[in-house]
């Protein structure tokens, strides 16, 4: 074999194992079908990260005890979703509050959506609430949050409907509600 026989083999063999590194990071970056407890469509997930490497789900959320928690998603130690589960005895009343409500912190640029009893929308995060009547409370509440997010990114809010309407009904199936 000629020198440059070998170059083009010693070529395709670097190339091959530059594909094979690849498609083991694609692996590495497969997202979950279920976030936080909950079944839903990885690509929907997909579209509201900012980053899809090494994620890992820290949940302090006890659907049985109907505790008020964050569950988060880290990528890279970063968080990129935050969900916040939220009971109570009463609707939050999305409406009838101040537009610069403290509720509001993590939704910029909301409007409303229908879904749920009462939801907004953001660039950057989402609340929907719905009535869930249990032993301990009447109300459920989610919050979504995406820490990196642009809030001056329209094109976000789309996936981000997207989502709350696929996970937030999805979740509500896994509650106790009477």
């Amino acid at each position: 074999m000629t020198f440059f026989g070998r170059s083009r083999v010693a070529s395709a063999l670097v190339l091959a194992m530059g594909m094979a590194i690849t498609a083991c990071g694609a692996e590495a970056d497969q997202i979950p079908g279920t976030v936080c407890g909950t079944r839903v469509s990885p690509e929907l997930t997909r579209s509201v990260l900012t980053s899809t490497e090494e994620l890992v789900e820290s949940s302090r959320v006890d659907r049985q005890e109907e505790i008020s928690a964050p569950c988060t998603w880290y990528s890279q130690g970063r968080p990129v979703l935050e969900l916040h589960f939220y009971w109570s005895m009463d609707a939050p009343k999305l409406a009838e509050r101040s537009p610069y409500d403290s509720i509001f912190a993590d939704v910029a640029e909301w409007r409303t959506m229908e879904l749920g009893e009462e939801a907004i929308v953001g660039t950057n995060g989402s609340i929907v609430s719905a009535p869930c009547e249990s032993g301990r409370s009447k109300q459920f509440t989610l919050e979504l949050h995406l820490p990196e997010a642009k809030i001056t990114d329209e094109g976000r809010r789309k996936d981000i409907e997207k989502f709350m309407r696929a996970y937030f009904p999805a979740t509500v199936k896994t509650l106790s509600c009477g």
